[in-house]
């Protein structure tokens, strides 16, 4: 049983005793491991004496792998504990002492997930932009356009014809000065400006050769390239044939329209839905306080770095700072702050407001997760009880909204008209101009 000598806001210190016998058992174990593993001429395997063992290992060296052992025991004692069960423990207990008497005791810090203290949100405002008309329409146009260009008609041009913009070309391809097998891509030529392969491609015929160089890639790689086909891209009308044909449902193109402005308008309203959820948990998150230790915090980002450096991420992280490791720590500290305080809150919002996540939810919420891969209700199930952090995730994410559309019941959602955000512009270019103007 553990027994608690010290409590600091979410650091609790505790004492597990190790008895005499596992003490013993500990002693024999060691000195069993050495004498089967320690060669000494003259002695069989297993026999060497102790005092021999501690003579050539060292007694010190010895008594520290006493007390590695004795702790192991004390860690799996304090894990079977009831007590320990029910903390809400954030990371893994670090050992602080070992006091070797007749019974060990064995000392350890458990941090825990920090209490949170959480001001009202009530009637906190939130903006959301307004979805004008044009703007569907504009989108449609776009939409209507992507689709002729999907099933655009392809027609071979002619052994003395070129390549021109909007041709959809086939080449083959190696690395130059490598001896390889070619390998195919085929694309459309766009606008010259936006690429230099668009450049160099145009005006060529088929069984031309260029040589490409990809700017993009740091080390410039250079590519030999064979024209293989020119094929000469024919849209569609924008027709009630064409409308059939995209789409078996629209008997019409006016109908097409109208399903497409369907389409954007559930998108457009699934995006404000994100976008409300995550801006309450935001405002949310900075309602809320910690009750951490600044311990526990350094202990969790140091956690993080060396799970990072297991899975071999941390130098992949780490560029992105150009390789100052006290900015990314900075960014770190910031990052498991904020995740803190929306889980904390979260939790303790839920738990007020009896906000619950079912079993049932987690395997339809994951039936969605994995509706493209045709994965049967029954393996899915078994996925679910074998990965306790895919279900935990998935448990979390489905708190997470439920306890914002609560906080949403409370706010004032105002929708930003467009001429608003132009004027408020207007404003804010006016105040830096005379801000400039007092200078």
């Amino acid at each position: 049983m553990l027994e608690i000598i010290k409590e600091e806001e979410n650091v609790k210190t505790v004492k597990v005793t190790v008895e005499s016998e596992k003490v013993k058992e500990a002693t024999e174990k060691v000195f069993d491991e050495l004498s089967k593993n320690v060669r000494i001429k003259g002695f069989r395997k297993g026999r060497v004496p102790r005092n021999l063992l501690k003579t050539i290992v060292g007694t010190e060296e010895i008594e520290d792998m006493i007390k590695e052992k004795v702790a192991d025991m004390a860690l799996d004692k304090l894990y079977e504990d009831e007590e320990f069960k029910k903390m809400n423990v954030m990371l893994p207990p670090a050992l602080v002492s070992i006091d070797m008497g007749e019974d060990a005791k064995v000392v350890f810090e458990i941090h825990l997930y920090p209490e949170v203290e959480i001001d009202s949100l009530e009637g906190e405002e939130i903006e959301i932009p307004e979805l004008k008309e044009e703007d569907v329409e504009k989108d449609v146009e776009e939409e209507l356009e992507r689709l002729r260009e999907e099933n655009a008609v392809l027609e071979p041009k002619g052994e003395n014809e070129v390549v021109e913009e909007g041709d959809h070309v086939e080449i083959e391809y190696h690395v130059t000065g490598k001896e390889e097998t070619p390998r195919t891509f085929d694309f459309v030529v766009k606008d010259p400006k936006s690429s230099q392969l668009f450049q160099d491609i145009l005006g060529k015929k088929v069984g031309d050769t260029i040589e490409f160089i990809d700017e993009r890639d740091e080390n410039k790689t250079s590519y030999t390239m064979k024209i293989t086909a020119i094929h000469r891209r024919i849209l569609a009308n924008l027709d009630d044939e064409f409308a059939k044909s995209v789409d078996v449902e629209a008997e019409t193109l006016e109908a097409l329209k109208q399903k497409l402005r369907e389409k954007i308008k559930g998108s457009f309203n699934d995006f404000i839905k994100t976008f409300e959820a995550n801006t309450i948990l935001n405002r949310l998150a900075n309602k809320t306080k910690l009750k951490m230790s600044d311990h526990s915090l350094e202990l969790f980002i140091n956690h993080v770095i060396m799970r990072q450096k297991e899975n071999k991420e941390y130098e992949k992280s780490l560029k992105d700072f150009k390789g100052d490791e006290n900015a990314y720590k900075e960014s770190l500290k910031k990052e498991i702050t904020n995740y803190l305080k929306i889980k904390g809150a979260v939790e303790k919002i839920a738990k007020e407001k009896g906000i619950e996540v079912s079993e049932e939810e987690i395997f339809e919420k994951a039936k969605e997760y994995y509706s493209s891969m045709n994965i049967s209700d029954e393996r899915l199930k078994v996925t679910l009880s074998k990965e306790k952090e895919l279900h935990d995730r998935i448990k979390n994410d489905l708190l997470h909204d439920k306890v914002a559309e609560e906080l949403l019941k409370s706010a004032k959602i105002v929708v930003k008209k467009a001429d608003e955000e132009n004027n408020a512009e207007e404003d804010k270019k006016e105040k830096t101009e005379e801000e400039k103007t007092d200078e």
